[in-house]
C-alpha cells in the first residue's frame, strides 16, 4: 500500500512537472512572439523616422545645392563685370600716362607705374572675389547644414 502510494505520488509529481514544463515552455513562446513582435514594431518606427529625416535632408540639401549655384553664377556675372572694369582702369591708366607727359622718361614711368596700378587692382579684385565665393560657400553650406539639423530634429520631436 504504501509501495503503490509512492509509486502513484510519483506518477503524479512527474506529470505535474511535466505539465508545469510544457506551461513553461508556452508562455516562453508567447512572451518571445511578444518580444519579436515589439522588435519589428520599434524597427519599423525607426525605418519611418529615417526616412522621413532623410527626405528632410534631401530636401534642404536640394535648397543649399540651388543656393551654391546661385551663388557661382553670381559670382560669374560679378567675374565678367570686374573684367569690364579691369580693362576701363587700364585704358584710363594708359591715357593718364600719356596726358601732359613732359618727357620719354615721363612717359615710361607713367605707363610702369600705371601698368603696377592696373595689375594690383586687379590681382585685388580676383583675390577679393575668391574669398567671397568661399566666404558664400561657406555661409551656404552653414545654413544648409542648420535647416537639415532643424528638420530631422522637428521630425524626432513630433514623435
Amino acid at each position: 500500500m504504501i509501495a503503490a502510494l509512492a509509486e502513484r505520488s510519483m506518477v503524479l509529481g512527474i506529470v505535474a512537472a511535466l505539465g508545469f514544463l510544457g506551461g513553461w515552455k508556452v508562455n516562453g513562446w508567447r512572451l518571445g512572439e511578444g518580444i519579436a513582435q515589439g522588435q519589428v514594431e520599434a524597427v519599423t518606427v525607426v525605418r519611418v523616422v529615417e526616412r522621413q529625416q532623410q527626405s528632410v535632408a534631401d530636401a534642404e540639401g536640394q535648397k543649399g545645392h540651388d543656393q551654391l549655384e546661385g551663388l557661382r553664377r553670381r559670382a560669374a556675372d560679378a567675374g565678367a563685370a570686374a573684367d569690364g572694369l579691369r580693362k576701363q582702369a587700364s585704358s584710363l591708366a594708359t591715357q593718364l600716362a600719356t596726358c601732359n607727359a613732359g618727357t620719354a622718361g615721363e612717359r615710361t614711368a607713367r605707363e610702369g607705374a600705371a601698368a603696377v596700378f592696373v595689375r594690383v587692382l586687379g590681382e585685388m579684385e580676383s583675390e577679393g572675389r575668391a574669398m567671397a565665393e568661399a566666404a558664400d560657400r561657406a555661409r551656404a553650406a552653414g545654413l544648409t547644414c542648420e535647416r537639415v539639423y532643424d528638420g530631422v530634429k522637428a521630425v524626432v520631436d513630433q514623435r
